[in-house]
Protein backbone atom coordinates (compact mmCIF):
# COMPACT_ATOMS: atom_id res chain seq x y z
CA UNK A 1 0.00 0.00 0.00
CA UNK A 2 2.64 2.07 1.03
CA UNK A 3 4.77 1.61 -2.15
CA UNK A 4 1.50 2.17 -4.77
CA UNK A 5 0.01 5.13 -2.63
CA UNK A 6 0.02 8.70 -4.41
CA UNK A 7 -1.84 11.96 -2.67
CA UNK A 8 -5.25 11.49 -2.44
CA UNK A 9 -5.05 7.44 -2.52
CA UNK A 10 -8.16 6.24 -0.47
CA UNK A 11 -8.48 4.37 1.76
CA UNK A 12 -5.48 4.95 4.17
CA UNK A 13 -4.57 1.73 5.75
CA UNK A 14 -5.44 3.19 9.43
CA UNK A 15 -9.33 3.58 8.33
CA UNK A 16 -10.20 0.29 8.97
CA UNK A 17 -7.86 0.06 12.03
CA UNK A 18 -8.94 2.24 15.35
CA UNK A 19 -5.39 2.16 16.89
CA UNK A 20 -3.47 3.14 13.73
CA UNK A 21 -6.08 6.08 13.51
CA UNK A 22 -5.70 7.33 16.79
CA UNK A 23 -1.41 7.00 15.94
CA UNK A 24 -1.79 9.25 13.04
CA UNK A 25 -4.54 11.41 13.50
CA UNK A 26 -4.11 12.58 17.18
CA UNK A 27 -1.52 15.39 15.42
CA UNK A 28 -4.65 16.91 13.89
CA UNK A 29 -6.03 17.40 17.34
CA UNK A 30 -3.09 18.90 18.40
CA UNK A 31 -2.82 21.43 15.77
CA UNK A 32 -6.20 22.68 16.75
CA UNK A 33 -5.36 22.22 20.53
CA UNK A 34 -1.95 23.67 21.13
CA UNK A 35 -3.60 27.45 19.63
CA UNK A 36 -6.45 27.52 22.22
CA UNK A 37 -4.18 25.98 24.76
CA UNK A 38 -1.88 29.25 24.51
CA UNK A 39 -4.84 31.33 23.54
CA UNK A 40 -4.95 33.22 27.03
CA UNK A 41 -1.38 34.82 26.01
CA UNK A 42 -2.67 35.83 22.99
CA UNK A 43 -5.54 37.96 24.75
CA UNK A 44 -3.30 39.41 27.12
CA UNK A 45 -2.27 43.38 26.64
CA UNK A 46 -2.48 43.62 22.97
CA UNK A 47 1.80 44.31 22.72
CA UNK A 48 3.97 42.21 19.76
CA UNK A 49 5.96 41.09 22.79
CA UNK A 50 2.81 39.04 24.10
CA UNK A 51 2.02 37.97 20.89
CA UNK A 52 5.56 36.82 19.48
CA UNK A 53 5.65 34.89 22.94
CA UNK A 54 2.10 33.08 21.82
CA UNK A 55 3.41 32.43 17.98
CA UNK A 56 6.66 31.39 19.36
CA UNK A 57 5.14 28.90 21.46
CA UNK A 58 2.93 27.56 19.33
CA UNK A 59 5.25 26.96 16.60
CA UNK A 60 8.02 25.33 19.03
CA UNK A 61 4.92 23.11 20.38
CA UNK A 62 3.82 21.89 16.91
CA UNK A 63 7.60 21.19 16.64
CA UNK A 64 8.05 19.06 19.34
CA UNK A 65 5.30 16.79 18.50
CA UNK A 66 5.76 16.49 14.87
CA UNK A 67 2.60 17.56 13.83
CA UNK A 68 3.19 18.79 10.65
CA UNK A 69 5.55 18.83 8.29
CA UNK A 70 8.87 20.91 9.01
CA UNK A 71 8.84 22.84 5.53
CA UNK A 72 5.52 23.99 6.43
CA UNK A 73 6.20 24.92 9.68
CA UNK A 74 9.18 26.87 8.59
CA UNK A 75 7.13 29.10 7.22
CA UNK A 76 4.55 30.15 10.21
CA UNK A 77 6.86 33.09 10.90
CA UNK A 78 7.17 34.57 7.63
CA UNK A 79 2.90 34.59 7.64
CA UNK A 80 2.38 35.45 10.88
CA UNK A 81 4.22 37.64 12.29
CA UNK A 82 3.63 40.63 10.06
CA UNK A 83 -0.23 39.77 10.14
CA UNK A 84 -0.09 40.01 14.13
CA UNK A 85 2.20 42.71 13.76
CA UNK A 86 5.34 41.43 15.34
CA UNK A 87 7.68 42.22 12.83
CA UNK A 88 7.34 43.57 9.15
CA UNK A 89 8.09 41.28 6.29
CA UNK A 90 11.14 43.20 5.02
CA UNK A 91 12.66 42.28 8.65
CA UNK A 92 11.39 38.78 9.17
CA UNK A 93 12.48 37.78 5.47
CA UNK A 94 16.27 39.14 6.09
CA UNK A 95 16.37 37.31 9.16
CA UNK A 96 15.61 33.90 7.40
CA UNK A 97 19.06 34.83 5.43
CA UNK A 98 21.75 35.24 8.03
CA UNK A 99 25.15 33.72 7.69
CA UNK A 100 24.92 30.60 9.98
CA UNK A 101 22.29 29.64 7.15
CA UNK A 102 24.95 29.77 4.20
CA UNK A 103 27.80 27.81 6.57
CA UNK A 104 25.00 25.29 6.39
CA UNK A 105 24.52 25.18 3.28
CA UNK A 106 27.89 24.74 2.48
CA UNK A 107 29.07 22.39 4.83
CA UNK A 108 25.78 20.62 3.45
CA UNK A 109 27.06 20.38 -0.46
CA UNK A 110 31.06 19.40 1.08
CA UNK A 111 29.33 16.35 2.44
CA UNK A 112 27.30 15.33 -0.56
CA UNK A 113 30.48 16.01 -2.66
CA UNK A 114 32.27 13.27 -0.63
CA UNK A 115 29.13 10.92 -1.49
CA UNK A 116 29.16 11.42 -5.13
CA UNK A 117 33.21 10.95 -4.71
CA UNK A 118 32.81 7.43 -3.13
CA UNK A 119 35.44 9.43 -0.32
CA UNK A 120 32.93 8.90 2.32
CA UNK A 121 32.71 5.24 1.36
CA UNK A 122 36.76 4.96 1.16
CA UNK A 123 36.98 6.77 4.87
CA UNK A 124 33.96 4.46 6.29
CA UNK A 125 36.56 0.96 5.33
CA UNK A 126 38.86 2.65 6.96
CA UNK A 127 37.20 3.59 10.00
CA UNK A 128 35.81 -0.06 10.06
CA UNK A 129 39.29 -1.41 9.66
CA UNK A 130 40.56 0.13 12.33
CA UNK A 131 38.15 0.30 14.84
CA UNK A 132 36.13 -2.77 14.03
CA UNK A 133 32.46 -3.48 14.52
CA UNK A 134 31.82 -2.67 18.19
CA UNK A 135 29.44 -0.26 18.46
CA UNK A 136 30.94 1.15 21.64
CA UNK A 137 34.33 1.81 20.14
CA UNK A 138 32.87 3.48 17.18
CA UNK A 139 30.69 5.83 19.02
CA UNK A 140 33.94 6.69 21.15
CA UNK A 141 35.82 7.11 17.93
CA UNK A 142 33.40 9.47 16.44
CA UNK A 143 33.63 11.18 19.69
CA UNK A 144 36.78 11.77 19.65
CA UNK A 145 37.63 12.80 16.45
CA UNK A 146 34.50 14.80 15.79
CA UNK A 147 35.18 17.12 19.13
CA UNK A 148 39.03 17.23 18.20
CA UNK A 149 38.32 18.23 14.73
CA UNK A 150 35.98 21.07 16.04
CA UNK A 151 38.23 22.08 18.35
CA UNK A 152 40.49 23.96 15.83
CA UNK A 153 38.03 23.82 12.30
CA UNK A 154 34.01 25.10 11.97
CA UNK A 155 31.89 23.08 13.98
CA UNK A 156 29.47 22.71 11.38
CA UNK A 157 31.67 21.62 8.66
CA UNK A 158 33.39 18.68 11.01
CA UNK A 159 30.27 17.54 11.92
CA UNK A 160 28.97 17.34 8.15
CA UNK A 161 31.88 15.30 7.32
CA UNK A 162 31.84 13.09 10.45
CA UNK A 163 28.39 12.50 9.96
CA UNK A 164 28.86 11.44 5.89
CA UNK A 165 31.80 9.29 7.23
CA UNK A 166 29.22 7.65 9.66
CA UNK A 167 26.27 7.11 7.48
CA UNK A 168 28.86 4.95 4.39
CA UNK A 169 30.18 3.04 7.39
CA UNK A 170 26.16 2.50 9.06
CA UNK A 171 25.41 1.55 5.17
CA UNK A 172 28.09 -1.24 5.16
CA UNK A 173 26.67 -2.39 8.40
CA UNK A 174 23.17 -2.73 7.04
CA UNK A 175 24.37 -4.27 3.78
CA UNK A 176 26.57 -6.85 5.82
CA UNK A 177 23.52 -7.43 7.96
CA UNK A 178 25.10 -7.35 11.23
CA UNK A 179 22.86 -3.87 12.07
CA UNK A 180 19.43 -3.12 11.17
CA UNK A 181 19.93 1.16 10.65
CA UNK A 182 16.03 1.70 9.84
CA UNK A 183 12.87 0.96 11.80
CA UNK A 184 9.45 -0.26 10.54
CA UNK A 185 7.83 2.55 11.79
CA UNK A 186 5.40 4.11 9.45
CA UNK A 187 6.55 7.82 8.74
CA UNK A 188 3.63 10.12 9.06
CA UNK A 189 4.08 11.62 5.68
CA UNK A 190 4.10 8.88 3.49
CA UNK A 191 6.71 8.27 1.45
CA UNK A 192 9.16 10.16 3.16
CA UNK A 193 12.78 8.76 4.82
CA UNK A 194 12.09 5.95 7.40
CA UNK A 195 13.43 6.57 10.85
CA UNK A 196 17.05 5.26 12.19
CA UNK A 197 16.88 2.96 14.81
CA UNK A 198 18.00 3.55 18.54
CA UNK A 199 21.67 2.76 17.62
CA UNK A 200 22.16 4.80 14.64
CA UNK A 201 20.49 7.77 16.51
CA UNK A 202 22.60 7.40 19.54
CA UNK A 203 26.04 7.34 17.02
CA UNK A 204 24.01 10.58 15.02
CA UNK A 205 23.56 12.66 18.38
CA UNK A 206 27.09 11.51 19.14
CA UNK A 207 29.05 13.59 16.22
CA UNK A 208 26.11 16.57 16.41
CA UNK A 209 27.08 17.22 20.30
CA UNK A 210 30.60 16.44 20.16
CA UNK A 211 30.59 19.33 17.40
CA UNK A 212 29.44 21.78 19.91
CA UNK A 213 31.40 20.80 22.61
CA UNK A 214 34.79 20.95 20.40
CA UNK A 215 33.89 24.49 19.20
CA UNK A 216 32.48 25.49 22.91
CA UNK A 217 36.80 25.38 23.79
CA UNK A 218 37.79 26.35 20.60
CA UNK A 219 39.50 30.30 20.18
CA UNK A 220 39.30 29.70 16.48
CA UNK A 221 36.00 29.99 15.54
CA UNK A 222 32.23 30.86 16.52
CA UNK A 223 30.57 31.26 18.60
CA UNK A 224 33.87 32.29 20.73
CA UNK A 225 35.46 34.88 17.89
CA UNK A 226 31.08 36.11 17.99
CA UNK A 227 31.39 36.35 21.54
CA UNK A 228 35.08 38.63 22.17
CA UNK A 229 34.00 41.13 19.18
CA UNK A 230 30.72 41.61 21.30
CA UNK A 231 32.49 42.11 24.19
CA UNK A 232 35.32 44.17 23.31
CA UNK A 233 33.73 47.59 24.18
CA UNK A 234 32.67 46.29 27.50
CA UNK A 235 35.62 44.33 28.53
CA UNK A 236 38.84 42.14 27.55
CA UNK A 237 38.68 39.23 27.03
CA UNK A 238 41.93 36.67 26.95
CA UNK A 239 42.00 35.08 24.02
CA UNK A 240 44.05 32.05 25.13
CA UNK A 241 41.93 31.76 28.06
CA UNK A 242 38.85 30.09 26.54
CA UNK A 243 40.95 27.02 26.05
CA UNK A 244 41.59 27.15 29.93
CA UNK A 245 37.98 28.25 31.11
CA UNK A 246 35.98 25.78 28.80
CA UNK A 247 38.34 22.46 28.84
CA UNK A 248 37.19 20.67 31.53
CA UNK A 249 33.50 21.39 30.62
CA UNK A 250 33.96 20.11 27.40
CA UNK A 251 35.70 16.72 29.31
CA UNK A 252 33.05 16.53 31.70
CA UNK A 253 30.61 16.88 28.72
CA UNK A 254 31.86 14.18 26.56
CA UNK A 255 31.79 12.01 29.78
CA UNK A 256 28.39 12.61 30.32
CA UNK A 257 27.30 12.42 26.62
CA UNK A 258 29.22 9.03 26.19
CA UNK A 259 27.14 7.38 29.47
CA UNK A 260 23.74 8.95 28.63
CA UNK A 261 23.83 7.95 25.00
CA UNK A 262 24.64 4.26 26.09
CA UNK A 263 21.99 4.32 28.48
CA UNK A 264 18.90 5.07 26.38
CA UNK A 265 20.10 4.89 22.61
CA UNK A 266 23.15 1.63 22.85
CA UNK A 267 22.03 -0.43 24.91
CA UNK A 268 24.31 -0.12 28.15
CA UNK A 269 21.93 -2.25 30.39
CA UNK A 270 21.16 -6.11 29.80
CA UNK A 271 18.28 -6.34 27.29
CA UNK A 272 17.08 -7.33 23.37
CA UNK A 273 19.03 -4.03 22.44
CA UNK A 274 22.32 -5.10 24.09
CA UNK A 275 22.09 -8.63 22.43
CA UNK A 276 21.32 -7.53 19.16
CA UNK A 277 24.51 -5.17 19.87
CA UNK A 278 27.08 -8.35 20.68
CA UNK A 279 26.18 -9.99 17.28
CA UNK A 280 27.25 -6.91 15.56
CA UNK A 281 30.18 -6.57 17.44
CA UNK A 282 31.43 -10.28 16.98
CA UNK A 283 31.23 -9.73 13.07
CA UNK A 284 34.09 -8.08 13.40
CA UNK A 285 36.43 -10.08 11.73
CA UNK A 286 34.15 -10.80 8.83
CA UNK A 287 33.31 -7.00 8.59
CA UNK A 288 37.13 -6.38 8.12
CA UNK A 289 37.79 -8.94 5.90
CA UNK A 290 34.60 -7.43 3.28
CA UNK A 291 36.04 -3.82 3.42
CA UNK A 292 39.38 -5.39 2.71
CA UNK A 293 37.66 -7.35 -0.71
CA UNK A 294 36.02 -4.28 -1.52
CA UNK A 295 39.10 -2.00 -1.11
CA UNK A 296 40.21 -3.98 -3.76
CA UNK A 297 37.02 -3.56 -5.90
CA UNK A 298 37.42 -0.03 -5.50
CA UNK A 299 41.16 0.32 -6.70
CA UNK A 300 43.13 3.49 -6.49
CA UNK A 301 41.60 6.09 -5.18
CA UNK A 302 40.45 7.93 -8.10
CA UNK A 303 40.91 11.37 -9.12
CA UNK A 304 37.40 12.55 -7.77
CA UNK A 305 38.26 11.73 -4.67
CA UNK A 306 41.62 12.71 -4.53
CA UNK A 307 40.51 16.14 -5.64
CA UNK A 308 37.65 16.01 -2.77
CA UNK A 309 39.50 15.39 -0.06
CA UNK A 310 42.40 18.01 -1.23
CA UNK A 311 39.55 20.95 -1.29
CA UNK A 312 38.08 19.75 2.00
CA UNK A 313 41.31 20.22 3.49
CA UNK A 314 41.71 23.22 1.81
CA UNK A 315 38.41 24.76 3.20
CA UNK A 316 39.71 23.63 6.39
CA UNK A 317 42.90 25.69 6.53
CA UNK A 318 40.67 28.65 5.14
CA UNK A 319 38.22 28.95 7.77
CA UNK A 320 41.52 28.24 10.84
CA UNK A 321 42.99 31.13 9.62
CA UNK A 322 39.85 33.13 8.58
CA UNK A 323 39.86 35.34 12.01
CA UNK A 324 41.64 33.15 14.48
CA UNK A 325 41.48 34.67 18.41
CA UNK A 326 44.52 32.42 19.82
CA UNK A 327 46.69 35.79 18.92
CA UNK A 328 45.80 38.74 19.55
CA UNK A 329 48.60 40.37 17.50
CA UNK A 330 47.27 38.58 14.25
CA UNK A 331 43.63 38.27 13.24
CA UNK A 332 44.13 36.33 9.67
CA UNK A 333 43.22 36.96 6.08
CA UNK A 334 39.58 38.68 7.54
CA UNK A 335 42.01 41.48 8.93
CA UNK A 336 43.42 42.03 5.78
CA UNK A 337 39.86 42.86 4.27
CA UNK A 338 39.25 46.48 4.72
CA UNK A 339 35.44 47.57 4.47
CA UNK A 340 33.40 44.41 4.65
CA UNK A 341 33.59 41.45 7.21
CA UNK A 342 33.89 38.42 6.32
CA UNK A 343 32.13 35.60 8.29
CA UNK A 344 32.37 31.77 8.20
CA UNK A 345 29.71 31.24 5.35
CA UNK A 346 32.57 33.27 2.82
CA UNK A 347 35.34 30.28 2.65
CA UNK A 348 32.73 27.61 2.64
CA UNK A 349 30.27 28.67 -0.17
CA UNK A 350 33.63 29.81 -2.09
CA UNK A 351 35.28 26.40 -2.14
CA UNK A 352 31.45 24.98 -2.88
CA UNK A 353 31.48 26.97 -6.43
CA UNK A 354 34.99 25.97 -6.97
CA UNK A 355 33.14 22.15 -6.40
CA UNK A 356 30.89 22.67 -8.81
CA UNK A 357 33.33 24.68 -11.08
CA UNK A 358 36.00 22.56 -11.31
CA UNK A 359 35.57 20.06 -14.52
CA UNK A 360 36.74 16.69 -13.30
CA UNK A 361 36.58 15.50 -16.68
CA UNK A 362 39.25 13.31 -19.32
CA UNK A 363 40.64 16.22 -20.58
CA UNK A 364 41.41 17.35 -16.75
CA UNK A 365 42.20 14.11 -15.32
CA UNK A 366 44.76 13.43 -18.66
CA UNK A 367 45.67 17.04 -18.91
CA UNK A 368 46.24 18.15 -15.52
CA UNK A 369 46.58 15.56 -12.92
CA UNK A 370 48.74 12.59 -15.47
CA UNK A 371 46.14 10.46 -14.58
CA UNK A 372 43.86 8.47 -16.79
CA UNK A 373 40.28 8.64 -15.92
CA UNK A 374 38.13 5.48 -14.98
CA UNK A 375 35.37 6.20 -17.88
CA UNK A 376 36.36 7.98 -20.70
CA UNK A 377 33.80 11.32 -21.10
CA UNK A 378 32.61 14.32 -19.77
CA UNK A 379 32.14 15.04 -15.98
CA UNK A 380 30.88 18.38 -15.76
CA UNK A 381 32.05 19.00 -12.37
CA UNK A 382 33.37 17.45 -8.73
CA UNK A 383 29.38 17.20 -7.67
CA UNK A 384 26.14 18.00 -9.68
CA UNK A 385 23.66 21.07 -8.67
CA UNK A 386 20.86 18.00 -9.24
CA UNK A 387 22.66 15.83 -6.26
CA UNK A 388 22.51 19.21 -4.39
CA UNK A 389 18.84 19.84 -5.07
CA UNK A 390 17.48 16.33 -4.42
CA UNK A 391 20.10 15.59 -0.96
CA UNK A 392 19.92 19.28 0.71
CA UNK A 393 17.62 19.02 3.88
CA UNK A 394 15.71 21.87 2.66
CA UNK A 395 12.93 21.83 5.24
CA UNK A 396 15.67 21.60 8.27
CA UNK A 397 17.45 24.20 6.55
CA UNK A 398 14.08 26.89 6.72
CA UNK A 399 13.50 25.66 10.37
CA UNK A 400 17.45 26.84 11.49
CA UNK A 401 16.35 29.83 9.46
CA UNK A 402 13.17 30.43 11.95
CA UNK A 403 15.28 29.48 14.73
CA UNK A 404 17.20 32.83 13.84
CA UNK A 405 14.24 35.04 13.17
CA UNK A 406 12.84 34.33 17.06
CA UNK A 407 15.91 35.62 17.91
CA UNK A 408 15.17 38.84 15.43
CA UNK A 409 11.65 39.24 17.05
CA UNK A 410 12.82 38.72 20.84
CA UNK A 411 15.09 41.93 19.98
CA UNK A 412 12.63 43.65 17.69
CA UNK A 413 9.71 43.03 20.27
CA UNK A 414 11.54 44.71 23.38
CA UNK A 415 10.91 41.24 24.86
CA UNK A 416 14.21 41.31 25.63
CA UNK A 417 14.39 44.69 27.32
CA UNK A 418 11.30 43.38 29.87
CA UNK A 419 13.30 40.20 30.58
CA UNK A 420 16.69 42.53 31.33
CA UNK A 421 14.71 45.11 33.03
CA UNK A 422 13.19 42.22 35.53
CA UNK A 423 16.35 41.06 36.06
CA UNK A 424 17.58 44.91 37.19
CA UNK A 425 14.79 45.15 39.14
CA UNK A 426 15.53 42.47 41.22
CA UNK A 427 18.84 43.90 42.33
CA UNK A 428 20.32 40.22 42.15
CA UNK A 429 23.75 39.60 43.46
CA UNK A 430 26.53 38.18 42.06
CA UNK A 431 26.55 35.30 42.89
CA UNK A 432 22.89 34.96 41.99
CA UNK A 433 23.36 36.21 38.21
CA UNK A 434 25.79 33.27 38.35
CA UNK A 435 22.79 31.37 38.02
CA UNK A 436 20.26 33.78 36.05
CA UNK A 437 22.48 34.51 33.41
CA UNK A 438 23.35 30.37 33.14
CA UNK A 439 19.75 29.42 33.12
CA UNK A 440 18.32 32.35 30.18
CA UNK A 441 21.41 31.91 27.86
CA UNK A 442 20.55 28.31 28.48
CA UNK A 443 17.38 28.08 27.58
CA UNK A 444 17.56 31.02 24.55
CA UNK A 445 20.45 29.38 23.23
CA UNK A 446 18.48 25.72 22.54
CA UNK A 447 15.43 27.70 20.63
CA UNK A 448 18.19 29.18 18.34
CA UNK A 449 21.81 28.90 17.30
CA UNK A 450 24.40 30.65 19.51
CA UNK A 451 25.86 33.13 16.97
CA UNK A 452 21.95 34.44 16.80
CA UNK A 453 21.69 34.69 20.63
CA UNK A 454 24.89 36.15 20.60
CA UNK A 455 24.09 39.03 17.60
CA UNK A 456 20.98 40.05 19.05
CA UNK A 457 21.42 39.58 22.67
CA UNK A 458 24.77 39.84 24.34
CA UNK A 459 24.68 43.83 23.69
CA UNK A 460 21.48 44.25 25.61
CA UNK A 461 22.57 42.27 27.95
CA UNK A 462 25.61 43.67 29.27
CA UNK A 463 23.82 47.00 29.15
CA UNK A 464 21.58 45.56 31.68
CA UNK A 465 24.74 44.59 33.89
CA UNK A 466 25.87 48.50 33.80
CA UNK A 467 22.73 49.38 35.25
CA UNK A 468 22.82 46.44 38.29
CA UNK A 469 26.11 47.65 39.45
CA UNK A 470 27.27 44.27 40.87
CA UNK A 471 30.99 43.93 39.25
CA UNK A 472 32.75 44.06 36.31
CA UNK A 473 31.33 40.75 34.01
CA UNK A 474 28.91 39.39 36.96
CA UNK A 475 26.03 38.89 34.55
CA UNK A 476 26.91 38.88 30.98
CA UNK A 477 30.09 36.24 31.50
CA UNK A 478 28.13 33.75 32.78
CA UNK A 479 25.25 34.41 30.24
CA UNK A 480 28.11 34.47 27.55
CA UNK A 481 29.66 31.28 28.35
CA UNK A 482 26.54 29.10 28.59
CA UNK A 483 25.43 29.97 25.24
CA UNK A 484 27.51 27.15 24.41
CA UNK A 485 24.89 25.00 25.86
CA UNK A 486 22.57 23.87 23.17
CA UNK A 487 21.52 20.17 22.77
CA UNK A 488 17.95 20.07 23.09
CA UNK A 489 16.52 20.67 19.41
CA UNK A 490 17.47 20.41 15.60
CA UNK A 491 17.85 24.06 15.55
CA UNK A 492 19.88 24.70 18.68
CA UNK A 493 23.22 24.37 16.49
CA UNK A 494 23.81 23.82 12.49
CA UNK A 495 25.32 20.76 13.71
CA UNK A 496 22.00 19.23 14.88
CA UNK A 497 20.09 20.76 12.09
CA UNK A 498 22.44 18.54 9.57
CA UNK A 499 21.86 15.70 11.79
CA UNK A 500 18.43 16.33 12.16
CA UNK A 501 18.12 16.72 8.18
CA UNK A 502 20.62 13.82 7.12
CA UNK A 503 19.68 11.36 9.37
CA UNK A 504 15.68 12.01 10.12
CA UNK A 505 16.34 12.19 13.79
CA UNK A 506 13.30 13.93 15.17
CA UNK A 507 12.81 16.76 17.34
CA UNK A 508 12.25 14.50 20.68
CA UNK A 509 14.54 12.84 19.92
CA UNK A 510 17.49 15.33 20.24
CA UNK A 511 15.05 16.75 23.35
CA UNK A 512 15.40 12.90 25.03
CA UNK A 513 19.11 12.81 23.82
CA UNK A 514 20.19 16.68 25.05
CA UNK A 515 17.97 16.90 28.31
CA UNK A 516 20.69 15.07 30.82
CA UNK A 517 24.08 17.01 29.10
CA UNK A 518 21.78 20.32 29.16
CA UNK A 519 21.79 20.23 32.71
CA UNK A 520 25.25 19.01 33.25
CA UNK A 521 26.94 21.24 31.00
CA UNK A 522 25.24 24.35 32.83
CA UNK A 523 26.25 23.10 36.55
CA UNK A 524 29.73 22.51 35.02
CA UNK A 525 30.00 25.72 32.54
CA UNK A 526 28.99 27.63 35.58
CA UNK A 527 31.35 26.27 38.23
CA UNK A 528 34.18 27.04 35.74
CA UNK A 529 33.04 30.18 35.06
CA UNK A 530 33.13 30.84 38.57
CA UNK A 531 36.49 29.40 39.96
CA UNK A 532 38.32 30.59 36.51
CA UNK A 533 36.16 32.59 34.44
CA UNK A 534 38.79 35.69 35.09
CA UNK A 535 41.54 34.04 32.90
CA UNK A 536 39.44 34.41 29.84
CA UNK A 537 37.33 37.66 30.68
CA UNK A 538 39.68 40.14 32.67
CA UNK A 539 38.54 41.81 35.63
CA UNK A 540 35.69 39.04 36.39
Amino acid sequence: MEQDYKPGTLPYPEQDDRKKFCAFHYKGILIILIPLLFAPIFFSPPTPAYRFIYLAMVLYSYYLFNVMPVGALAFIFIAFMPLLGIMDSKAVSKSYYADIIFTTYGSIFMGLMMDASKLSDRLAMMVISGCGTNIRMLQLFFMIMTASSSLFFCSTFMCAFWMKVAQAMLKEFANAGILKIVTDEEAYERQSPPYPTKPVIGIYLTIAYSATLGAMASPFQDPNSSIVYALKSTMTVKNSGILALFLAPMIGGLVVIAIWINIIFLGLFPGTLKNELRETAAAKNSMIEAMADKKKQMGKWSIHCILALFFIFLTMVLLVLRDPQLWDSWHGWNSNIHGAENYSSVPVILMCIVYIAVPANYMFCRYYCCQRPEKEGITPSMVGWKLLNQSTPWAEMLMLASANCAMAAYQNTKLINVINDAIVRKRYSKSSCLFIGSLLATYLTNLSPATSVIRYTLQSVANAEKSMKIGKGGLIVPYATAIHNQFMLPVSTSSNTIISGWGNVRPFEFMLGGVVPTVFMMIFIALSTYLIGGTAFIGY
